[in-house]
């Protein structure tokens, strides 16, 4: 983006969503099927080894893409929770156990990015090539386990056992006063607050923005503001097999920065 260029923010519409303007374009998918990594790629859980859920993979616009042109997409993922406990013995090439051997396997994704939330649940954030954005949606690696064993005992989703149908997601424009801005509670460099505290409710302008599912522009978290988030962030709610108790979350593309919280 140049200097000349507005900044600007976008509403997303994760699935079919019946309500989404006319002028909404296609940008990528939710479900099950991730993007067109190796399987052996494909983000585990640093605990129970289980392959994370795909959410959703989309093809950023040209400003958000952080990492720079040869990055254009994202892929995220949500993994193991609170309750997760690594396995004894642990992966192993040598192991009788076939789930142990294919997680040997593994490996890191050179543009993998993990994030833990407060409670010790795993997510995973992939940069992605345009390759790799081009050959998804693809299936998550192949369940290995022998019946009866690694269940889902974590408390949270992962590929194998919790499945979201495919479905598209839209972008479209956001008219947003705080394109281009870094959210804050303070106002800090000319951030609008969503919050009218002289009548006690939202400002106006806020209904306007529509989809509160976006990229960029106003942040409207459930609770709290995230500390660190930068004008190029991610802000979604639950959906599919995502879970933050009812809630959002803010996944920043340009810093660390990672929260969630409950409705």
């Amino acid at each position: 983006m140049t200097e000349t260029e507005k900044p600007q923010a976008f509403n997303l519409y994760f699935g079919d969503v019946p309500d989404r303007p006319a002028d909404a374009r296609e940008v990528g998918w939710i479900g099950t099927e991730g993007p067109g990594i190796a399987a052996a790629q494909w983000p585990r859980g640093p605990l129970t080894g289980l392959p994370m859920l795909h959410a959703f993979t989309l093809e950023l616009p040209e400003a958000y893409r952080r990492k720079g042109a040869d990055y254009p997409a994202i892929a995220f993922f949500q993994g193991e929770g609170q309750f997760a406990e690594e396995p004894e013995p642990g992966p192993s090439a040598d192991s009788e156990d076939p789930f142990l051997q294919d997680w040997a396997q593994a490996v890191e994704h050179p543009m993998l990015a993990r994030r833990e939330d407060i409670i010790d649940g795993q997510f995973a954030l992939i940069w992605l090539t345009a390759e790799e954005f081009a050959a998804g949606p693809s299936a998550p690696p192949q369940d290995t386990r022998r019946s009866g064993e690694h269940g889902p005992e974590d408390e949270g989703p992962n590929a194998w056992d919790t499945h979201v149908d495919l479905a598209p997601v839209f972008i479209a424009g956001r008219e947003d006063p705080n394109a281009g801005l870094a959210p804050n509670e303070l106002g800090e460099g000319g951030y609008l607050d969503m919050w009218d505290e002289s009548a006690g409710a939202v400002h106006g302008w806020v209904d306007q923005l529509g989809s509160s599912d976006h990229l960029g522009g106003t942040s409207l978290p459930v609770q709290g503001m995230p500390e660190g988030l930068s004008p190029w962030y991610v802000e979604f709610n639950e959906f599919g097999g995502l879970n933050f108790g009812g809630g959002s979350a803010q996944l920043d593309l340009e810093t660390e920065t990672f929260d969630w919280a409950c409705d």
